[in-house]
């Protein structure tokens, strides 16, 4: 399942109207202010209506009406849009990809949210919220103290004040010390206010360098799209670059017509062949062959010559070979008529002849040129034909324009000073950076905690205005580590049982190894290993001791929960993709060298499903695939 778009408009932590295409992989979404958009929130509210109007909590301030919409692509490979009015009416709606128009489906609530659970594949809302959505406000540190911890016995003797924040272990009477660490807490809020001042002009300057590179990464796409389209045009086949005819895609939409042109003249050219040369098919018997001829000829000559042997009135017998002589000639006129005849049929059968040789060639020509053209542009029929060589008329345009958009961009002066820009932006940032680096090793603290720590040791060491008798009878209750946090695992291993459809135990061996990956890479190996019992409790092994999950300082505590969630949805993503929500409030858990290390890590799982990350105006996710404003 993915989400396709977000619409947003008169929503609180939003633009006052905006729309974004959101896409697959770890994309960063940029609120308007410094505080997080409560993107988290408005997807549940729109993805699990209530039915009450619930949503008419985001309404921006001021606003009379407010709309939100969200378009999914579902686990059954359909597009549904939700689309709400604020506090007031929505409905689901379906893609009809026939006419591509979204139609609704209900309007109901209730048949909504089963929709969304069966057909698009949303899983029950306290598994998505818990699981899939992070906000700073689901972090155990900041879970309100379990209610089950049990204040302990008054310790004898001298009373002692103990705090979550206190890690130096002073006691209130201890006047002296209390002086010096304030003087020392002191030194480091200067130093914490001028490393804050310094952060926020690095955000600034990695605001602003964004902004550059994003620039430069325009220029440099839009160059690389120019160069590719004019490449292709240049290799667009044309008739002049083939040394074909000019007039070569009128031959080839005229191929058919003269194939078939060519089919019926041949046809009609055999007819009248066969018609033409019916019964002339017997050839002329050569004369010497006639016995007729031979035998009259043989006969008069045999007259003639016997004739000329006698004597007296048998001479005249010699008269008799003149029938036979005529018989002869009559006989040569006829084979001589004959062959006169056949010459003639033979010179009609060479006019076919040379007319279904014109025929032939003249077919042959055309053809020849149209395969020709089909070889040199590499197609085989004649839609690719016309595809191939309109392709130039269409390329000219686009890259008349990208040239002149390019043209555009080139001349502006301020393209030519971005690299400059962005080399000095990264300079100035290279310098802050090893300021901060320099303050405490890169660590220090929030100047909202130092103060914390200030306050309460400056009320240790005033004077009380109650009786000194009323303090040596007060015993602060204990709010060590044990008892200030609750164990988060159980809670979020059953969650992941129904994921995942088995127990707590099955569970964890699957999970185990890379949650142990996740905690160490973010506690810089301070623990190594995770022991969890059938009921989810976890135990933390550090080097040389073992510790309940409720008795980890706060933010370790934070980073056990968020590397235990980091693998599950990992686990589960692997098998069907849900979408990430995460709406950054971080800072303050992860320590800043620590940040690339999470963003990276968020990157991976954007690799197997979609991670939209909320982040404030000054804050980017720099190694995301794509940053969005909203």
């Amino acid at each position: 399942m993915l989400l396709l778009e977000l619409a947003a408009q008169a929503v609180r932590g939003f633009s006052p109207s905006v729309r974004v295409a959101l896409k697959p992989g770890y994309v960063g979404l940029k609120s308007p202010t410094d505080i997080p958009a409560p993107l988290a929130g408005l997807v549940l509210a729109l993805c699990y209506p209530d039915g009450r109007g619930g949503d008419g909590a985001f309404l921006a301030p001021g606003a009379r009406a407010g709309r939100a919409g969200l378009s999914v692509q579902g686990q059954d490979n359909e597009v549904w849009r939700i689309v709400r009015d604020l506090g007031g009416a929505g409905g689901l709606h379906k893609l009809n990809r026939t006419t591509n128009q979204f139609e609704v489906v209900t309007q109901d609530a209730s048949e909504m949210g089963q929709l969304l659970r069966a057909q698009v594949g949303f899983p029950a809302r306290t598994t998505f919220e818990q699981i899939f959505c992070f906000t700073a406000g689901q972090l155990p540190s900041r879970v309100p103290k379990g209610s089950r911890a049990k204040p302990v016995a008054p310790a004898k003797g001298k009373p002692q004040l103990q705090s979550a924040f206190d890690q130096y272990g002073l006691s209130a009477g201890d006047e002296a010390q209390a002086r010096e660490k304030i003087a020392q807490l002191e030194k480091e809020l200067v130093s914490a206010k001028e490393a804050a001042e310094l952060q926020f002009r690095h955000d600034g300057l990695q605001a602003d360098l964004f902004k550059v590179e994003e620039k430069l990464k325009h220029y440099e796409e839009l160059k690389a799209r120019l160069e590719a389209a004019r490449a292709e045009l240049a290799q667009a086949p044309s008739p002049e670059k083939l040394g074909l005819p000019d007039d070569i895609v009128e031959r080839v939409k005229r191929h058919a017509d003269e194939k078939k042109k060519y089919a019926e003249a041949m046809a009609k050219l055999h007819a009248e062949r066969e018609q033409a040369l019916a019964g002339t098919g017997t050839s002329v018997m050569p004369l010497y062959r006639d016995q007729r001829f031979l035998l009259s000829t043989a006969l008069g000559v045999g007259l003639l010559v016997g004739a000329g042997f006698l004597e007296g009135g048998l001479r005249y017998l010699a008269l008799a070979s003149i029938p036979l002589f005529t018989f002869a000639t009559l006989l040569a006129l006829r084979f001589i008529e004959d062959l006169q005849h056949a010459s003639r049929e033979a010179a009609k059968g060479e006019v076919f002849t040379t007319r279904e040789k014109k025929l032939n060639d003249e077919f042959s020509l055309l053809d020849t040129i149209v395969q020709m053209a089909f070889e040199k542009t590499g197609v085989v029929s004649r839609d690719e034909f016309y595809a191939a060589m309109a392709r130039r008329e269409a390329m000219q345009p686009q890259v008349a324009a990208l040239e002149l958009e390019f043209a555009d961009l080139e001349s502006d002066p301020e393209t030519a000073r971005l690299p400059d820009e962005a080399n000095r932006l990264r300079a100035e940032m290279a310098e802050i950076h090893q300021k901060l680096e320099g303050m405490s090793g890169g660590y220090v603290r929030e100047v909202r905690e130092i103060e914390r720590d200030l306050a309460r040791l400056r009320g240790a060491s005033s004077p009380s205005p109650v009786s000194a008798a009323a303090t040596e009878g007060f015993a602060a209750v204990d709010t060590g580590p044990s008892q200030a946090f609750e164990d988060p695992l159980p809670a979020v291993l059953v969650l992941g049982t129904d994921l995942f459809a088995t127990d707590v135990p099955t569970l964890w061996s699957a999970l185990r190894d890379r949650s142990v990956q996740y905690l160490s890479a973010l506690t810089d190996r301070r623990y190594h290993g995770i022991d969890v019992d059938k009921e989810g409790h976890a135990t933390v092994q550090a080097p040389g001791r073992a510790l309940p999950a409720g008795e980890l300082p706060g933010k370790d505590l934070d980073l056990l929960y968020l590397g235990v969630r980091l693998t599950l949805i990992e686990k589960y993503c692997a098998q069907a993709r849900l979408p990430v929500l995460i709406e950054d409030g971080f800072a303050g858990v992860i320590d800043a060298p620590k940040q690339p290390l999470f963003g990276r890590m968020l990157k991976h799982i954007g690799t197997l499903t979609q991670v939209l990350h909320v982040t404030g105006a000054k804050q980017t996710a720099s190694v995301a695939d794509t940053v969005l404003a909203i």
